[in-house]
């Protein structure tokens, strides 16, 4: 197969720029699963994973167009995730990612479960390339994409913990923010504290909001995570706990303007 793969590759770009079949990128998915490494096919597989998510991002543009064409965005993001941890020296300095973090960040509240589970999973290893020693030496770049989309990156978070999200969700949403306080600190921190003083206090008390932080203080500095799930919980339940409070919520963090934000 590896000598056929260029042909191949190239075929998989034209093929999937005709028809936006989503299968083109699980194909792709499976390809850098297996010849991810090689360094023979670095250069075939950098002309594909640019070439199909300069497409996606394309196709991705507001919210709708994810709730529109969710196979295409739980593929391309389980797509980007292989990439993280099988290439990372193909993806991560390329210029696609940059546009993929902030294509991400529009598609998060998307009500289709997998593909807004293969968007958090996808920011998740963002955050956690430092757990991995190949990733470890791209965390500069990480960080100049990450971290002038921080705010908003934690932003929407918080919203999804709060009401844009189903109750359902709250597990993946808390790891990912988990692993984005884990990786920034004190940075993340002021992040999320600003976000959850942004919902009025006729929504949440203060004992509520420090409840919340100071758990996510605990676990980031290394403590049993275990602590965080009680008051995530909580501030998620008294958050949805009607629609009329859910509504003040989501009015205050206003999740699906934040990436239109200019982050250069």
């Amino acid at each position: 197969m590896g000598l056929t793969i260029g042909a191949m590759l190239e075929e998989i770009q034209s093929l999937y720029r005709q028809h936006h079949q989503p299968c083109f990128l699980y194909l792709s998915s499976e390809v850098i699963k297996i010849f991810g490494s090689d360094p023979s096919c670095a250069d075939y597989l950098k002309s594909l994973i640019e070439a199909l998510f300069q497409h996606t991002t394309r196709l991705l543009t507001n919210i709708q167009e994810f709730t529109a064409r969710p196979d295409i965005a739980d593929d391309c993001f389980l797509l980007a995730s292989r990439c993280i941890r099988y290439c990372p020296q193909l993806f991560i300095p390329s210029s696609v990612f940059p546009s993929l973090v902030d294509c991400s960040m529009i598609g998060i509240t998307v009500q289709h479960r997998e593909a807004s589970n293969s968007i958090l999973h996808f920011l998740a290893d963002i955050f956690d390339l430092a757990n991995s020693s190949v990733g470890e030496q791209f965390i500069p770049i990480r960080d100049g994409v990450i971290i002038p989309r921080g705010a908003s990156i934690t932003r929407i978070l918080v919203a999804s913990l709060t009401g844009a999200l189903p109750k359902s969700r709250v597990d993946v949403v808390s790891y990912t923010l988990l692993a984005l306080t884990r990786s920034y600190g004190m940075q993340a921190l002021e992040w999320a504290k600003k976000s959850v003083l942004l919902i009025p206090s006729t929504a949440v008390t203060d004992v509520e909001r420090s409840r919340f932080l100071k758990a996510l203080s605990d676990a980031a500095s290394g403590g049993d995570t275990n602590g965080l799930t009680v008051p995530v919980e909580e501030l998620s339940d008294v958050c949805r706990r009607n629609r009329s409070v859910q509504e003040i919520v989501q009015e205050a963090l206003r999740p699906l303007e934040l990436n239109m934000v200019n982050v250069s």
